[in-house]
């Protein structure tokens, strides 16, 4: 079995319906497999100065989280990034994307508190987005001294689904001294609502399938409504003004390629400044493939010592 139908059978296990039991043992399953298939297409772990877990005052109680302390980055308070996972909102964690995390911390030379939000299906949209918006906030709170942050240099991050949060705290969070400073979304999904039909048939078996994207609408929306919600389609808004500039990854074989490019055209139009790196023969997911790809371990560190200049961290020019 290739790793595409790998992808495409750990989401139909995903029960849409059924007992709290069989939900559970599906998602379990789903999510082992993930961690598994991470562990070898995932390059080496980089070692950092600290790796910290804690936990975070949120809503609906508390949100786990893992902080990242790189070398040579600096006195605190300093810049730093908040980072939010992808897995199509299912799957994905703290430790599916400890490797990805680590090499973007110590590349942009910047502290990163990754976070660990609530996933579908056991806790649906806007779930997800509540706490992500509430571990910025204390990212920018009463977090920043137990983090070592400065309130007024911080980044938003995220990849797929990640992306799509990521992208949402930046437009909910744009004003004050606080605002997100520069955001970074890997092969975002930006949009619940249409899809470009053609071509999701044309990328089908690229890992991040058609079959995939009906599959995980499913598990996270709960209808129509929901779809339409700017905090589920950031790229329906209008309203982008004043947003912190982006700089987008797309991927070619990639159905959210399209959708990443048209919100950086979308954001240049109302005058955000937005750098956006196309890789033509990348697929989704690449960035946690360094294990086996030099240009997707060249892509992470271009983009993580983007965002650490961007910040103003100590970058270092061979990174």
């Amino acid at each position: 079995m290739s790793f595409e139908q790998s992808i495409k059978a750990m989401f139909d296990k995903l029960p849409l319906g059924g007992d709290a039991v069989s939900i559970e043992s599906a998602v379990n399953s789903m999510r082992a497999g993930l961690q598994s298939a991470m562990s070898v297409l995932d390059g080496e772990r980089v070692e950092m100065a600290s790796v910290r877990n804690l936990n975070i005052s949120g809503a609906a109680g508390e949100i786990g989280a893992r902080l990242y302390t790189p070398y040579a980055c600096g006195v605190a308070p300093a810049p730093a990034i908040l980072y939010l996972h992808g897995g199509a909102f299912v799957v994905g964690d703290l430790e599916s994307h400890d490797t990805l995390c680590r090499r973007l911390a110590a590349v942009s030379r910047c502290r990163l508190l990754a976070v660990d939000y609530r996933r579908a299906p056991e806790h649906r949209f806007p779930a997800a987005v509540e706490d992500a918006l509430a571990a910025y906030d204390w990212l920018a709170g009463p977090g920043a001294e137990e983090v070592g942050a400065d309130p007024k240099l911080l980044a938003v991050a995220g990849d797929s689904a990640g992306g799509n949060l990521a992208a949402t705290v930046a437009l909910e969070r744009r004003a004050g001294e606080s605002a997100v400073r520069r955001q970074l979304l890997i092969y975002p999904l930006l949009q619940m609502v249409e899809t470009n039909a053609e071509r999701l048939r044309f990328l089908e078996g690229h890992i991040f399938s058609q079959h995939v994207i009906e599959r995980m609408h499913g598990a996270y929306l709960s209808g129509v409504a929901d779809a339409r919600h700017p905090w589920a389609s950031p790229l329906l808004r209008d309203d982008l003004k004043g947003v912190a500039p982006a700089y987008i990854v797309t991927a070619r074989l990639d159905p959210l390629n399209d959708e990443g490019r048209a919100y950086a055209d979308k954001l240049a139009a109302c005058g955000v400044q937005s750098t956006l790196r196309h890789h033509p023969l990348a697929v989704h997911g690449f960035f946690q493939m360094t294990g086996v790809s030099s240009d997707a371990r060249k892509a992470v560190d271009e983009a993580a010592a983007e965002i650490g200049r961007a910040l103003g961290a100590p970058v270092s020019e061979q990174s």
